[in-house]
């Protein structure tokens, strides 16, 4: 049964005053339509409450519009998250209008790219959507298809060689691609493949992942994939409590629970809080009730105090249902609030801007000498 939700003064202090406190990074996804089944995305695992919380759709060309004019200070928007950005109709028109306004449009959170038309690719370069981070788990087909089921690996490949060279078309360094490579034990032993095949195709810098969920297909030869991959702990995803040390100490640059304060938002407008909550909104709609109220809901003002150790659980709250929150609240370990929440994105940004560059830079350097 759910206890009403009370805010005492100390938990308004996280209530925005209006909206020139809100964040101006924002994640809106822009699908939740997927045509590939990955067996330990959540998708999969738990359809029957990701049905019914995120349901199956795109977000429209119309709420865009409307959420953009409606908040001019937005500069930034990650569009992936639960589905696959490409298989939106009205991708081409969210690229092009929020070029025109001057917003950042991100896909880090990652796509699959086995579906891009040709229109999808020339605005994607022609409109400089800043980055696009594609998940590929294999060197091979035979080893791809084991987790990307129903994927095609040398279609991806094809579609990013397409990226590549309207790039080189347009003389544009955007968007910048990243291959990631998430290390299980059925593709570990193609991870030197990968790196050559990386090295081939130019311009896209491929990184390594550790698995989210650690019971499958494990990592067998833990020596090998530490020196092949440069990962320092293979169960860095799998175990929470490690991320939000990275992230307490700087050296990850994203936490679940930190994303309150730059909330998940679903295609449809509905409050998710962050990426991987699939159990339940936070009541708001930024559609419907506006950017200010939405994240002003009290349930995720309450959803803020509850991870930083300032509200005891509430069962109407998602978090509550959250193995994340859960594994904190046993171990008494918290987030603290993220200081200078826009600054510290900004910085994120640049370095990762900065990064991607050097790589690009490396990467020339290296097509010379050879």
């Amino acid at each position: 049964m759910n206890k009403e939700i009370l805010l005492t003064e100390e938990h308004l202090k996280e209530k925005y005053k209006d909206k020139s406190e809100l964040p101006t990074s924002i994640r809106l996804d822009a699908s939740t339509l997927c045509q590939l089944k990955c067996p330990a995305c959540a998708r999969q695992k738990h359809s029957d409450y990701t049905e019914k919380v995120i349901g199956f759709g795109y977000l429209k060309f119309k709420d865009f519009k409307k959420f953009v004019d409606e908040n001019n200070f937005i500069k930034n928007i990650e569009l992936s998250n639960a589905g696959e950005i490409f298989l939106n109709p009205d991708l081409i028109k969210i690229i092009e209008y929020a070029y025109e306004k001057g917003v950042t449009l991100t896909a880090d959170n990652g796509v699959n790219l086995n579906y891009l038309t040709d229109e999808q690719a020339e605005a994607l370069v022609k409109y400089k959507f800043e980055s696009i981070v594609v998940s590929i788990d294999g060197a091979s087909q035979d080893t791809y298809q084991i987790y990307r089921v129903g994927g095609d690996y040398n279609k991806v490949l094809e579609n990013i060689k397409k990226i590549i060279n309207l790039k080189h078309k347009y003389k544009s360094i955007r968007p910048f691609i990243t291959w990631k490579y998430i290390v299980f034990g059925h593709n570990e032993h193609e991870i030197p493949k990968a790196k050559e095949a990386a090295k081939e195709l130019g311009a896209v810098e491929l990184v390594f992942d550790a698995n989210y969920e650690a019971p499958y297909s494990p990592v067998i030869n833990s020596e090998f994939v530490k020196k092949e991959s440069g990962l320092e702990h293979l169960d860095l995803n799998s175990n929470s409590l490690i991320r939000l040390q990275e992230y307490t100490e700087g050296k990850a640059d994203w936490y679940d629970c930190a994303m309150l304060w730059n909330p998940q938002i679903n295609w449809n407008g509905d409050v998710l809080g962050c990426c991987s909550n699939y159990k339940g909104t936070f009541g708001g709609n930024v559609f419907k009730d506006g950017l200010l109220n939405a994240l002003n809901n009290p349930k995720l003002i309450y959803a803020k105090n509850m991870v930083m150790n300032k509200a005891p659980a509430l069962d109407c709250i998602p978090c509550s249902l959250c193995k994340v929150y859960r594994e904190m609240r046993n171990a008494n370990t918290w987030i603290t609030p993220p200081k200078n929440k826009e600054k510290e994105e900004k910085k994120r940004a640049i370095r990762k801007t900065l990064q991607k560059l050097r790589n690009k830079v490396k990467q020339q350097m290296e097509n010379k000498t050879e």
